[in-house]
């Protein structure tokens, strides 16, 4: 549920620090054209055709074409599998496709490097330490940057000074721990693989797994709260790793599954928001407090008359009080039952009447007061990763980073209208007399909802991070809500194993089959860590 409070600015609207590290948006490549010599990757499945010339003919024999909607554009050659069976070393066009440009962006990319050779154990103990060093500053300063960002939004709405703003972004814990984090795990991973490979003599998946795993320790540095956090996210990553590999090997395939997975996390989300705030962050539950504009005593009115406990109307008329109510406003509080079906619109926006006026006024309000959050996080990477593309081509770059955090802004708006859209449109169906109820569980349902349809209005390319942000917040607020009624038991440092096990998978597959990762995945790895 969600209200527009005129007494809080829009413009206070922040992006929970959580996101700062998990939600770095970081434009796609563009798409690269295929060439002939990536065919003979299915050399294997053709050599097994060869073997039952009555059967027939390979999908080795479909040419690949070259699109940013692949999906839409190649032929399925899946028909072509010899008794159904799908062929050893088999990927589909989709998944040749994204191998090549991984393979194209790795050799035109140039990043700094602090190396050593690793041909014995100590070149591997220095190549460790000095790319140790290197990560911590890349991560340090990326880090400090935005914080130092986001405490400028802070100063423009005159909260705080300009020197703690600048002394909390360099010399706070919060950048010191994040640029340790990553140069211990770089520190870990690149001594561990290669280590490895130099004692085994193979440089494979094992070594990724290992390594990965060894290096998930490293966890440890960062506070309990971001723990949770980081062991969430690279969770979800490691999953879609696993489902784009079944995908690019042709083993299953379902179109819109982040945006589905998006709607039903939000689902979740918004239960909680209204139901169960106690299990969100609860920095995230005030960024989403501050984002709708609702008062906090608001939702725990609805949650009374939820449950089937009748209202405190002296609180409730003070409540409206602090907010400049409308005569009709008034005068429906005055006149409501403490046992009513549900809190009226008159309790959730009662400086103004209309419910379409209001909706309508949230959802201009929030576009203009999360765009510079969303510009914030937007530039930011592109200037610190990307600026020699950004030189190259500045203003189409600008120009295309400029549309998408409108975009993003507007997605935001039209989630946050659209929830208190249902909200008011339940309220009114109340009132006209329909049995509709007022249960938990609508609320889940509106945040299907609005979720389902705002996530749409977002490039493709973005939804699979907007589900990987939302997912893990969701899981945490289940967990608990079953955790308390003793449906599931609670396990000593679990997101540490969690951690570990997640980059075990994902280090894997960058070692061998990057391009199953997100491309936000590979190039955080490939920026941050450098080569192994």
């Amino acid at each position: 549920m969600a209200n527009t409070s005129p007494q809080t600015p829009v413009q206070d609207i922040q992006e929970p620090s959580s996101l700062n590290s998990s939600y770095v948006t970081i434009e796609t490549l563009p798409t690269m054209p295929l060439p002939e010599s990536l065919h003979s990757s299915n050399q294997t499945t053709l050599d097994s055709a060869k073997k039952s010339p009555s059967k027939t003919r390979s999908s080795v024999d479909t040419p690949a074409r070259t699109s940013h909607r692949s999906h839409k554009l190649h032929k399925d050659d899946r028909v072509d599998w010899v008794d159904g069976k799908r062929p050893k070393g088999y990927r589909t066009p989709e998944g040749r496709e994204a191998a090549e440009k991984s393979k194209q962006y790795k050799a035109g990319t140039t990043i700094p490097h602090l190396v050593h050779p690793c041909t014995t154990y100590e070149g591997v103990l220095k190549h460790a330490f000095l790319g140790a060093i290197r990560s911590f500053g890349v991560s340090y300063g990326t880090k400090a940057l935005v914080n130092l960002c986001l405490g400028m939004l802070k100063l423009m709405n005159g909260k705080g000074s300009f020197g703690r703003i600048v002394a909390d972004a360099f010399t706070g814990r919060d950048a010191v721990r994040f640029g340790s984090f990553f140069g211990m795990f770089s520190f870990l991973w690149k001594l561990a693989n290669n280590g490895l490979k130099l004692y085994r003599g193979k440089d494979d998946r094992i070594n990724g797994a290992i390594a990965g795993a060894i290096a998930g320790l490293a966890i440890l540095i960062e506070s309990h709260e971001r723990r949770v956090t980081f062991a969430q996210q690279m969770f979800i990553r490691s999953m879609q790793g696993v489902y784009n590999a079944g995908k690019h090997r042709g083993q299953f395939s379902f179109r819109h599954g982040d945006a589905l997975l998006f709607a039903l996390g939000s689902a979740q989300v918004m239960y909680a928001y209204t139901m169960h705030p106690d299990t969100i962050p609860r920095e995230f539950f005030g960024f989403m407090l501050k984002t709708a504009r609702v008062p906090e005593e608001a939702l725990a009115f609805n949650r009374t008359r939820v449950r089937g406990f009748p209202l405190d109307l002296k609180q409730v008329r003070e409540l409206i009080g602090r907010y400049r109510p409308t005569d009709l406003a008034i005068q429906t509080v005055s006149t409501m039952s403490e046992t009513c079906d549900a809190l009226p619109c008159a309790v959730l926006h009662p400086w103004i009447d209309s419910c379409m006026t209001n909706d309508i006024e949230r959802f201009v309000q929030v576009t203009k007061g999360i765009f510079p959050v969303y510009a914030t996080l937007n530039f930011v990477p592109l200037v610190v990763l990307r600026m020699k593309r950004l030189m190259k081509d500045p203003i189409n770059v600008a120009s295309k980073t400029t549309f998408n955090t409108l975009r993003s802004s507007v997605f935001l708006a039209i989630f946050v209208a659209g929830y208190q859209t249902q909200i008011c449109a339940h309220r009114n169906l109340l009132r006209a007399g329909w049995p509709l109820g007022n249960s938990k569980y609508l609320y889940g349902l509106f945040g299907l909802v609005c979720a389902g349809t705002s996530i749409m209005v977002e490039q493709e390319s973005r939804r699979a991070e907007l589900a990987m942000y939302v997912l893990p917040k969701a899981a945490t607020s289940l967990y608990k809500i079953l955790y308390r009624k003793n449906w599931v038991k609670g396990v000593k440092h679990w997101e540490v194993m969690m951690f570990s096990f997640a980059m075990s998978l994902i280090m894997s597959f960058y070692q061998q089959e990057e391009q199953v990762l997100s491309p936000f995945v590979t190039r955080l790895i490939y920026h941050v860590l450098g080569r192994s």
